[in-house]
Order: structure tokens, then C-alpha cells, then sequence
């Protein structure tokens, strides 16, 4: 006679079944660290974890969440004190409303990004994702974003990389948002309305000047009607200097967006 499980038996069952296929899912695919590929011993750790990622020698170095204080605007990160408008800010706001971060760009997140950007450890995105989702619905409200830009590869840069780090941060909000309250959110990921015209040298070793320079006229809105008069979130992997965030801003606020914040993995 067939046996149809329902109710608690039907969940205790599923749990078993769950466990079963992680276990024999380790057998032929082993849990490696993330960061030094080390076999790992998953235990009980949610998927996501990072006890579950990185062993514990990776782990000692620190994944530092962005927590306050920092600058209500750049997002500069303080040692001490409350949340207030930093010295550079202070001097000269930015065009950018609000800059906020998942992590802060420290101990092992310094290792770990340049692997997921330049040496295509895709993995990391299951590690990710989740953080950026948080830090979204932590300092922005679903009524207050229309569009997520991921920040746009020259499609020279993109066929060499072979994918946009930025777009793989968010590529999964929209189903994250309908999975937790059980509604289409008011935003969209945008990947066309901004465009990346200018193929640029890469920034890392050159001061704020040298950068601005290179990222001048980078970008071009290709569709304006999605841009006007909507509030833009702007998508990176990390910030530094911010000359990316903000060229890419100057560009979408003379196309008529309302207000321009930035996401960021990283907040150096």
C-alpha cells in the first residue's frame, strides 16, 4: 500500500530526505573553503554561513559586517562614536544621497573579493547574495527605490571576464523579495538603461584625480524615460574612492533622475 506523508510526518520525512542528499551531495562534490579550497566539514551550519564557506583558519581573519558608525552619507566608517556627516563630506556633499555596504572591506573580504572579480571564483555568490540582501532591506525600503543598477562592464571588459560581478550581487533580489513577503517588490534590476561607452584602464593604484579623469563621460543612459524622476540604486562590488559610483551618478542626475544611493559589497 502506498503511504502518502502529510502534516508533521511529512515534514520530519522531507527534513531526512534533505539531509540525505547533502550528505551524499558532499561525497561527490566536498565542501571546499571558499577562500583556500580546503575540504570542509559542513556540520550543521546553514548553507550560507560563513562556518559553512571558509575553514576556520580563513574565518580567524575577519569578515567584518558594515555596522555603524559612519558617515550618513559616504558611508565612511568611524572607530567610535555616533552616525554624522564626515570632513569630506562636510566640505563638499557628493551627488550621491547614501552610500551603505554589506561588509566592510577588511581582513578576509580582502582576499576573498578580488578572487569572485578577477579570478571568477563564481562560488562566492552563494555567500554573497544573501549579505547584499540584507544590507538592501536594512537601509532601504522597498517605496523608496525604482530601479537597481548594477554598475555596467565595457563590453570589451565583459566578454574578457565573461561576467558582471555587480549583476551577480542582485541577480536573485526580485525572487528573494517574492520569497519573503510573498509580493512582486516595487523596484526592478535594471542591466540596460545604463550603458558603459568608454573602455577605461583599470583603477586600482591611482589617486582620487588620476580615477576621476579616467571615468570621465564612462557612461551614457541609453533609455531616459526609465530614468527620470525615479529614485536610482546604484550596484558595486566595492567602494574606495567612489569615482565609479560617482561618474556613473553625474550621468544618470543630468538624465533627470531623482536621487542616486549606492549598494555596495565593500565599503573600504
Amino acid at each position: 500500500m502506498l503511504r502518502v506523508f502529510t502534516n508533521n510526518k511529512g515534514k520530519t520525512f522531507g527534513r531526512h530526505l534533505t539531509k540525505t542528499a547533502r550528505f551524499f551531495q558532499a561525497l561527490v562534490f566536498p565542501y571546499l573553503c571558499l577562500n583556500c579550497r580546503i575540504l570542509l566539514n559542513p556540520g550543521t551550519a546553514g548553507p550560507y554561513t560563513g562556518q559553512a564557506c571558509f575553514c576556520k583558519q580563513c574565518l580567524a581573519r575577519g569578515l567584518p559586517l558594515f555596522e555603524p558608525p559612519f558617515c550618513t552619507r559616504c558611508g565612511h566608517m568611524f572607530d567610535a562614536g555616533e552616525n554624522h556627516l564626515c570632513e569630506t563630506c562636510l566640505k563638499r556633499l557628493p551627488r550621491i544621497r547614501r552610500v551603505r555596504a554589506a561588509l566592510a572591506y577588511q581582513g578576509l573580504v580582502r582576499d576573498i573579493l578580488p578572487l569572485f572579480k578577477y579570478q571568477a571564483r563564481l562560488s562566492l555568490t552563494r555567500f554573497f547574495e544573501p549579505l547584499m540582501f540584507d544590507a538592501f532591506s536594512r537601509f532601504f525600503e522597498n517605496k523608496e527605490i525604482h530601479r537597481i543598477l548594477p554598475i555596467p562592464l565595457h563590453t570589451r571588459k565583459l566578454r574578457q571576464r565573461g561576467f558582471n560581478q555587480s549583476f551577480l550581487l542582485v541577480r536573485g533580489f526580485a525572487k528573494t523579495y517574492c520569497k519573503i513577503h510573498g509580493t512582486k517588490p516595487l523596484w526592478k534590476v535594471d542591466t540596460t538603461s545604463l550603458k558603459r561607452v568608454r573602455y577605461t584602464s583599470p583603477q586600482t593604484g591611482f589617486d582620487i584625480a588620476v580615477r576621476r579623469k579616467n571615468l570621465k563621460n564612462a557612461f551614457q543612459v541609453t533609455d531616459t524615460a526609465a530614468i527620470k524622476d525615479r529614485n536610482i540604486l546604484l550596484v558595486d562590488d566595492v567602494y574606495t574612492t567612489g569615482a565609479t559610483c560617482a561618474e556613473a551618478a553625474r550621468v544618470l542626475l543630468a538624465a533627470g533622475a531623482n536621487r542616486v544611493d549606492v549598494l555596495v559589497l565593500a565599503r573600504a
